[in-house]
């Protein structure tokens, strides 16, 4: 029966917008805002400290005349530390800006939309590093012949040995390169990240990448589709993160121009292969680095994952017991992300951070310095944030703007801290921020 509803009525009807933008992206940077470093400013072409890293060895107990050993000296190492850059952009037109440049015309200004977005996006670039090991690598491939298809399997997130999730910190739409491992040469041909499977284990470019690309490539991420040197990518460009700066030569061998396998002062105790986590585990480490250098572990840190395995160790001993009886409380407050304790030291969880590493850290000792040349800036040397897109027969009626930081992170004293490699039994949910 023909009649008025809301289908035939439609034109009519007004569409009720509600003031609100739902904000649906994870910006919380859990690392960086945990990771409390001095900032010390940067110039010229590096920074350098001289490190006192061994004894005179002369000293000796002797009989009555006896001979004094052969004359000994102190050994002084020199470090030197260089800057390293994160930029992004924006592009705009003048519709958008003018256009949303008034609270009756839009819910929000689109040129602080995006310049205000950019600064938190970079952030979240920054908090990806601070978890790895500098080298700028998204994964590696995982794949016999992934010149075969546009689908590449992939592993290593980071670049960190692991079977899961590789491709964690892989974004769709970023343009990415492959790297010859061996030879750090970038192999020929760029593409571009159509999607990231929901399994965590491959993605699907554009086109299937040239015959050239092998399995263990290290995938990093390029500029634009037309790059060809490796300079234009992310490889060896990123900040260092506590992979590199808590390590003994596993990932980083050369600490800022020190080889850790002839100065042992720079190497964390790193545990290679630990197979199940105990507490007696924890406590050999914690043991190592007060014998090494006076270590004090004051923070663990690991992800989510491993944590479950820490909860796990602990469910036998525990009490399930609520208010009354009847009411038992089988969790911890773990469940509502409270910190956990390992001997009174408070542990946290923190999700970029590799999938089978645990990380103790003496906050006190470390000398955690933040070289800074450049803390944040709209770059504006020429005196505009917005620039005109091109000129000529190129001119397009846009702008852009640029924003840099140029910093490198620094632990003076690694040998106070340790780490656990190869941690076995945690269960991985691949679960990709919000936004990413």
């Amino acid at each position: 029966m023909a009649g008025a509803n809301t289908v035939t009525v439609d034109g009519l009807l007004k569409t009720n917008y509600e003031g609100f933008i739902a904000k649906q992206v994870n910006d919380k940077n859990p690392l960086k805002e945990l990771w409390r470093t001095e900032t010390v400013p940067y110039g010229g072409s590096e920074t350098e400290y001289t490190a006192h890293v061994s004894r005179n060895v002369s000293p000796m107990f002797t009989g009555e005349d006896g001979a004094m050993a052969e004359a000994g000296a102190q050994g002084h190492v020199k470090v030197r530390v260089q800057q390293k850059k994160l930029m992004g952009r924006i592009r705009i037109t003048p519709e958008a800006i003018y256009d949303t440049s008034k609270g009756e015309y839009a819910w929000k200004q689109a040129r602080k939309d995006e310049m205000d977005g950019l600064i938190k996006d970079l952030a979240r670039r920054e908090e990806y590093a601070l978890t790895l090991d500098g080298r700028g690598v998204l994964a590696r491939v995982d794949d016999g012949s992934p010149s075969g298809a546009t689908l590449v399997g992939v592993d290593a997130p980071g670049g960190i040995t692991n079977d899961n999730f590789g491709n964690r910190f892989i974004m769709a739409g970023m343009f990415v390169g492959f790297v010859n491992p061996t030879t750090g040469a970038l192999r020929t041909g760029i593409r571009k990240v159509v999607s990231n499977a929901a399994a965590g284990d491959s993605i699907t470019l554009d086109s299937a990448p040239d015959a050239s690309v092998a399995d263990n490539d290290y995938i990093v991420q390029a500029a634009n589709s037309s790059v060809t040197d490796v300079l234009d990518t992310s490889y060896e460009n990123a900040f260092w993160g506590i992979v590199a700066l808590i390590d003994n030569g596993t990932y980083r061998s050369n600490y800022f121009g020190v080889d850790r396998d002839v100065y042992d002062a720079f190497n964390s105790y790193v545990k290679a292969a630990t197979g199940p986590l105990s507490l007696d585990v924890m406590q050999q480490a914690a043991d190592v680095v007060d014998q090494k250098l006076n270590g004090k572990t004051d923070l663990l840190m690991m992800h989510h994952a491993i944590r479950r395995v820490y909860i796990a160790i602990l469910q036998a001993d525990r009490r399930y017991s609520g208010a009354a009886l009847a009411r038992p409380d089988g969790g911890t407050v773990a469940f509502k992300q409270g910190d956990l304790t390992m001997g009174e030291v408070p542990i946290k969880a923190l999700r970029d951070l590799p999938l089978d590493m645990v990380f103790g850290y003496d906050s006190q000792n470390s000398g955690a310095v933040k070289y800074e040349s450049e803390p944040g800036k709209w770059v504006d040397e020429d005196g505009r944030i917005l620039v005109r897109v091109g000129s000529g027969s190129s001119a397009r009626d846009a702008f852009e703007a640029w924003y840099r930081i140029r910093r490198q992170y620094h632990i003076r004293y690694p040998a106070v801290n340790w780490r656990l490699d190869g941690i076995t039994g945690q269960t991985i949910i691949v679960v990709r921020p919000a936004g990413d």
